[in-house]
Order: structure tokens, then C-alpha cells, then sequence
């Protein structure tokens, strides 16, 4: 039975390197010894260590989002790093720990409640039959700084690359989506499209209305419910709900999982920190265009 000091890696950099090999050939002739990685959470959600015992990791401590430190030392122990939730710590952070990773062919994953959304991978690959996409609005999308990553994470997903954002609500291409629905965030997307969210206290993904127009159709997510509009009509589809209240750290926490069973970080089809870089330097945009006004380039 593997005991509680063989799941920690030593701090010495050196021996952490034969420790991390050694997990390796014992993982091979017990495919059941537990997973160790270095979780970082700042500790909000009590369900997070369920989760993630759920999904057969053996949870041996966490990491705070900061310092610098003990991210560092968990990528150079040789840890694949899993950041619980899109709230992050700074960039210099995110990209020292990233480098250092990669360096090491470790997994760094954040987990993104979007991507374990099954109607959200749905409308990624029927998307382009849509042609030409012209608009997204986003009816009661949560607000926050998380709940901005998860929308940012959407749009480029959905529409490509975003080249411009505005948070000045005088400037926006449409004042209101409904009566009580003002627009707080437009995006310009490489494909085109004009995303624009309203954002509301008690919003969240799966209670969010989502149109997404081209110029062959348009898709109405509701939820679990997708209706696909076109010439031929409309077509509906209820997709599966979520199986666990995190669907995005299970999620994330199986991309980890992959990722060292198989023995390639580059498995990983979650969200990166290098995602998360993307997100926050789109945010940080958004903060400059609520400040000065107008629109912000990227």
C-alpha cells in the first residue's frame, strides 16, 4: 500500500526528478496508485476535494494561488498543476509556472466550467454550418472576472480569435438585448461576429440564453436545449445534464489524469494557463475600455 510520504515529491530539485520517474514505473504495475498533483484553490469551494477524490485522485495538500513560490517549486517537483477555477493569480505567475511546465512535460490545466458543457461542444462543431457568423448574444451570463474568462473562453471557441473588446456602455452597437437585459461587453471576433453579453449577478452558463447568428441559420442555447434554425426549419436537441456540481474541474482533473497515464501533457483538451493568459490580458482590455471609454484593440 503507498503511504502518505511516497505522494509527496521531495523540495530538492534533483531528487524530485527521480521521485517523478519513479511514480512513473510504480503507476505502470498499479495502475490503481493514486495520482499526485499540485491543486491550486483558494479554498472557497468545499466540494472541490470531493470532486476530485470522485475522479480517483488521492488529494495530499494545496497550494494557495499565490505566491510565485509554490507554484514554482510544484511545476519543479514535478507536479502537473491544476488551477481549480478561472480566478487566477497574476499573469507573471500563470507564465512562469507554464514555462516551467512545458520545460518538464508537465500538464498545467485550468478548469473551465464551459468546457465540460456539452452544449457548448455541441455548438463548436455545428457552428459552421451556419456559414458566415454575423452576431452572438449572451442573455444572463454570470458576472466577475470568472465569469468573464468563461464567456471569453466561448467566444474563441465559437467565432475565432477576439480582436477588440468594450466595456463603455455608451459605446456599445446596442444599448439593451431585453428591456431589463443592458449590454456590459462586446467582443469583435476574427470570424466576423459581434458578441454581446449582458451580465447579471445570478447568471451562469447553463441558465444563460445564447444566440448565435449566421448566414445560413442560427442556434438558440437554452441551457440543455439547442434549437437549430435554417431553410429546413427548426430542429431541436436536449443534450445530457452535468453529472457532478463541478463539471469543469472533473473534467480538468481527467485531462491530468490523461495527460500522466499516457505520458503526454500535450493530450491535455482543456484549458491551459496559456488560456487563461489570453483571457486576462482580454480582461484587463475591458477594464481599459470601461475606464477611457470606446473600444480596445487587442
Amino acid at each position: 500500500m503507498t503511504t502518505l510520504p511516497e505522494l509527496i515529491p521531495p523540495r530538492d530539485p534533483a531528487l524530485a526528478v527521480g521521485w517523478r520517474e519513479s511514480r512513473r514505473t510504480a503507476r505502470r504495475g498499479q495502475p490503481d496508485l493514486p495520482l499526485a498533483m499540485a491543486l491550486v484553490t483558494d479554498g472557497s469551494q468545499s466540494t472541490t476535494t470531493g470532486v476530485l477524490r470522485d475522479a480517483g485522485v488521492d488529494v495530499v495538500g494545496l497550494l494557495a494561488p499565490e505566491p510565485l513560490e509554490s507554484l514554482a517549486w510544484a511545476a519543479e517537483a514535478g507536479l502537473h498543476v491544476l488551477l481549480a477555477g478561472p480566478a487566477s493569480p497574476a499573469d507573471e505567475v500563470l507564465r512562469a509556472v507554464a514555462d516551467l511546465a512545458e520545460e518538464a512535460d508537465l500538464a498545467h490545466v485550468v478548469a473551465l466550467d464551459g468546457r465540460a458543457w456539452p452544449t457548448a461542444t455541441h455548438v463548436a462543431a455545428t457552428v459552421a454550418s451556419l456559414g458566415r457568423l454575423t452576431q452572438v448574444t449572451v442573455v444572463g451570463a454570470p458576472t466577475g472576472p470568472g465569469g468573464r474568462v468563461e464567456i471569453v473562453d466561448l467566444a474563441t471557441r465559437w467565432c475565432g480569435e477576439i480582436l477588440a473588446v468594450c466595456a463603455d456602455r455608451t459605446a456599445m452597437p446596442a444599448s439593451a438585448l431585453a428591456p431589463d437585459a443592458p449590454v456590459t461587453l462586446a467582443l469583435l471576433t476574427a470570424s466576423g461576429a459581434t458578441v454581446l453579453v449582458n451580465e447579471r449577478m445570478n447568471g451562469a452558463l447553463d441558465t444563460a440564453t445564447i444566440t448565435v447568428c449566421g448566414q445560413r441559420g442560427r442556434l438558440v442555447v437554452q441551457g440543455r436545449q439547442v434549437r437549430h434554425q435554417d431553410e429546413r426549419g427548426v430542429q431541436e436537441l436536449v443534450l445530457p445534464a452535468a453529472t457532478t456540481h463541478r463539471p469543469g474541474l472533473r473534467e480538468a482533473t481527467c485531462d491530468v489524469v490523461r495527460a500522466t497515464e499516457l505520458e503526454d501533457p500535450r493530450l491535455v483538451r482543456g484549458a491551459t494557463f496559456h488560456d487563461l493568459l489570453a483571457a486576462n490580458r482580454l480582461l484587463a482590455a475591458a477594464g481599459t475600455s470601461h475606464q477611457r471609454g470606446g473600444w480596445v484593440e487587442l
